[in-house]
């Protein structure tokens, strides 16, 4: 089993697909999938929806899920490749291991005699916008996966069963200065020195654990991009920056708006 699931990891890893970018690993994938018995595929866009082609009526439905899109490699690339018990390449983690045990099970597993009738789902976009997230498409051509009654995303979670996800936000935040040559910054405001305090309180800050139904959920703030001046002799008079907020469940769109009057004030 093991170097099967190795097989199937570096057959992903092989394939770049940081997001945006999916469709090279996407035709390897519906091909190879096509290629084994027994199996229906439904493609949309990069996306494949895969079933049994006769599912046993009786049996509780299982879907996993797992994205076929990376992150964006590093300067330096990461090179894809095998020392002892690791594995190298972008996305060997997140979530290409959780895409290839789902390829194995999907190849090796005795269906047939087991106890769930599998779903299986590979989706794209899930490192992008929230609004190209190809779930949405998924559900809208697929509604069948909704139906099942466990859905599993193996994740990395070093190997712990997480019940439940925090719900994200990003939020942009602009600080507002005045212009003045750098020779003078007294004559003008320097819109990123005034970001400062936040941002060191955001430094600062630790993750918060909130407890819901006796699940553990840590809330955090963490600034992503920033960008913020004119050229490099003027006192920039504007600052901005993207901080990405990940709440406990049971919070909306208001929760966080109140939390970031409260980090900012009228600084921003």
């Amino acid at each position: 089993m093991r170097e099967r699931l190795l097989e199937s990891l570096l057959f992903f890893l092989e394939r770049p697909s940081v997001t945006g970018g999916e469709k090279a690993l996407c035709d390897d994938l519906e091909a190879r999938i096509g290629r084994a018995p027994g199996w229906e595929i439904q493609r949309i866009s990069n996306n494949l929806m895969v079933r049994r082609r006769e599912p046993d009526p009786s049996r509780q439905k299982v879907v996993f899920a797992g994205h076929l899109d990376t992150v964006p490699q590093p300067e330096e690339p990461i090179e894809v490749r095998v020392e002892g018990d690791r594995v190298y390449g972008r996305g060997a983690s997140d979530m290409k291991a959780g895409d290839a045990m789902m390829l194995t099970l999907l190849e090796d597993f005795d269906w047939e005699s087991g106890r769930f009738e599998p779903q299986l789902v590979f989706y794209e976009r899930e490192e992008g916008p929230f609004a190209e997230n190809g779930l949405e498409a998924v559900f809208a051509g697929s509604p069948w996966v909704l139906e099942a009654d466990l859905a599993i995303v193996p994740e990395p979670t070093t190997g712990a069963l997480e019940v439940g996800c925090v719900g994200t936000s990003q939020v942009e935040v602009t600080f507002r200065g005045k212009s003045s040559h750098a020779a003078r910054p007294w004559q003008g405001e320097n819109a990123i020195t005034k970001a400062g305090r936040f941002l060191a309180a955001l430094h600062e800050r630790p993750a918060e654990e909130v407890v819901v139904d006796g699940l553990s959920f840590y809330e955090v703030l963490t600034p992503t991009t920033a960008r913020g001046g004119r050229a490099k002799n003027i006192v920039p008079d504007s600052f901005w920056v993207n901080v990405n907020h990940r709440f406990a469940p049971g919070k909306d769109i208001d929760d966080v708006k109140r939390l970031f009057d409260g980090l900012l004030g009228d600084e921003a």
